[in-house]
């Protein structure tokens, strides 16, 4: 704050207690006041009153109602209204502050490559214009409502189709780019994935018939990311996949390999890319009457053994290069209205992050280990429930369907310990939710939970926790300081 205090405009008179002392009278005050700013840094700024003119920020109505001019109106090249909606996003979906380089930090590179497009496009000005409408009615920054979003999105959905249909004209990037941005607005504006999974198989489609895939641009590069997850997410929730899709995500990590953001967290994707096809077959057993539980041996289960020791030597690898803790607990802040029937919090302790781009690539890491634990879960009880067990189980009671407790692996020994480990992910991800909403992390926080909180849900509702299930149902109604509340995400079907 500035530091201003009132000069004297005369040297002859000295204030008003000197005046009052000499029985004069002061005519000093009766002046306009003048400030001289002591701030820092400018310190002999001299001011006056009538003159004062103090910065004025602008409000996200009117950068929406700029950016919508803008394109009804184009004036300038595309970049000029890209970047300008980059600024807005960057502000309100990126994490605050935002890294100096965000080009640079994998999770949110596609970004600016989206808004470093040259090319004519009216759909990808259209998305990025609904992204941004999106972003200011769910975080209630401004008067624009979701409705208003869903209806510049249908608007940039229309464009988009007619560019398709066009698709000779050599904008593949631009058409990529848009995919991304509209694939990302749906999270927020969308209940639920039918769209989504269409932009999925367009993407897969798309890369399919385009030409010198080995040779891609920088910019079809820097969308690497973005498409990846975005393939794997659709393949992840629907537990089972188009061989296309894992051929692409393939081909994406092959481009990625030889890029400079090839982290950490791209290793995980590499594995991840081995899930679907896993998670298929373990349901062509679970779905096949002919499995007798004299077949029940672990090697049912070695394939998802070898895909959870991948996983989990990633994550052995990450944390050995980052050579420090990559979270801890701390008092939970929030208070979630699923906890009000009971005498104390479901969770009292949250988990801290030393990174949005940390809790990224962990929250990821668990809710895939979960699925495919679950997986595991799902196959043991199919194979023990037609002969070995009684009519009276219970079927939400893990210990009544153990059944033989035949070793597995020293990480997981027996199918307790693989339930055991089940319930604490489950319990780490929840955890994890305060961090990832807090403010300060933008709506990409929550964004990245979307998959890890249908993979709790889908847990809960298989083992009929029903607190813990109402608990996740009610993670938009949570209130506490710092906590980004009211944030609806689109939901995964359940297959």
């Amino acid at each position: 704050m500035d530091q201003r205090r009132p000069i004297d405009p005369s040297p002859k008179v000295r204030g008003l207690g000197e005046c009052a002392k000499a029985e004069i009278a002061c005519k000093g005050y009766q002046r306009d006041t003048i400030f001289v700013n002591r701030t820092p840094g400018n310190v002999s700024t001299v001011l006056n009153r009538g003159n004062i003119q103090l910065p004025v920020s602008r409000s996200f109505d009117e950068d929406l109602e700029a950016l919508k001019s803008q394109v009804q109106k184009p004036a300038g090249p595309r970049t000029q209204f890209r970047r300008q909606a980059l600024e807005l996003l960057t502000k309100l979906y990126l994490p605050q502050p935002s890294p100096a380089n965000i080009g640079e930090w994998s999770l949110y590179s596609w970004l600016p490559s989206v808004c470093e497009l040259q090319g004519e496009s009216q759909a990808l000005d259209h998305a990025l214009l609904a992204f941004c409408v999106a972003q200011v009615a769910v975080t209630n920054t401004g008067s624009a409502s979701v409705d208003e979003a869903l209806e510049g999105y249908n608007d940039a959905l229309q464009k988009l189709r007619g560019e398709i249909e066009d698709f000779g004209a050599g904008r593949n990037d631009e058409i990529l780019a848009t995919i991304s941005v509209l694939s990302t607005s749906e999270i927020f504006v969308c209940p639920l994935d039918h769209a989504w999974r269409a932009h999925s198989q367009g993407i897969s489609e798309i890369l399919r018939i385009r030409s010198g895939m080995q040779s891609p641009t920088p910019i079809c590069a820097s969308f690497c990311t973005r498409i990846r997850v975005l393939l794997l997410m659709e393949a992840l929730s629907n537990r089972r996949t188009r061989s296309m899709m894992i051929f692409n995500c393939r081909q994406l990590s092959q481009l990625m390999s030889s890029n400079s953001q090839h982290d950490s967290f791209h290793d995980l994707l590499d594995i991840a890319c081995e899930v679907p096809i896993l998670l298929e077959a373990t349901d062509k057993l679970t779905a096949s009457p002919n499995l007798i539980p004299n077949q029940w041996n672990p090697n049912l289960f070695s394939a998802s053994l070898d895909v959870l020791e991948k996983l989990n030597n990633c994550h052995e690898k990450h944390r050995a290069i980052t050579g420090r803790p990559l979270y801890w607990t701390v008092p939970s802040g929030v208070n979630n209205p699923a906890d009000e029937p009971y005498n104390s919090k479901l969770f009292p302790f949250a988990l801290q992050f030393d990174s949005l781009q940390t809790a990224s690539h962990v929250v990821l890491w668990w809710a895939i280990i979960l699925q495919v634990l679950c997986s595991m879960i799902n196959l043991h009880q199919h194979v023990l429930s037609d002969s070995t067990l009684s009519p009276a189980f219970d079927q939400s009671n893990f210990e009544d369907l153990m059944g033989p407790e035949l070793p597995l692996n020293s990480r997981y020994p027996t199918m307790s310990s693989v339930k055991e480990e089940a319930d604490k992910l489950a319990r780490c991800i929840c955890q994890s939710i305060e961090y990832c909403h807090k403010i300060e992390n933008g709506t990409i926080g929550p964004h990245m939970t979307t998959y890890a909180q249908w993979v709790l849900k889908s847990y809960f509702r298989r083992f009929n926790q029903e607190r813990e299930l109402a608990w996740c149902s009610n993670i938009k109604n949570m209130r506490g300081p710092g906590f980004r509340h009211g944030i609806e995400l689109m939901g995964f079907q359940d297959q």
